[in-house]
């Protein structure tokens, strides 16, 4: 008999909830975007450090910095001619932090069986 599991024992986050983390996902799923937010650990930024940092075009960083600051993941502010960025809540930290050595060592591992290896 196959095993049925009653609804009011499992919670899924209401559909906004849902279309929330999957925003945040999607925009820290680029290499370059999560690099911005690791540099941005040490605090607010000129968008003139980035670019060198990053190793791409300014307009390519720009957009970067648009899409991060679109999810709310940072804010910016203006000083002159210059663009400064920071994390707007440094709790975006856990969710980049909770994908540890340990947690990397333990997918691979089953990744290494799924495939045979």
């Amino acid at each position: 008999m196959p095993y049925e599991l009653a609804e009011e024992h499992i919670h899924v986050p209401d559909e906004r909830t849902l279309e929330f983390k999957t925003r945040i996902f999607k925009v820290i799923s680029d290499t370059n975007r999560l690099r911005i937010l690791e540099m941005l650990r040490v605090g607010e930024l000129c968008q003139c450090e980035v670019v060198p940092l990053i190793d791409q075009s300014q307009p390519t960083v720009s957009r970067h910095l648009r899409l991060l600051e679109e999810a709310g993941l940072i804010k910016s502010r203006r000083e002159g001619i210059r663009m400064f960025y920071e994390v707007t809540d440094p709790h975006i930290y856990n969710v980049i932090d909770a994908i540890d050595p340990e947690m990397t060592r333990l997918i691979s591992e089953e990744l290494t069986k799924k495939m045979g290896l």
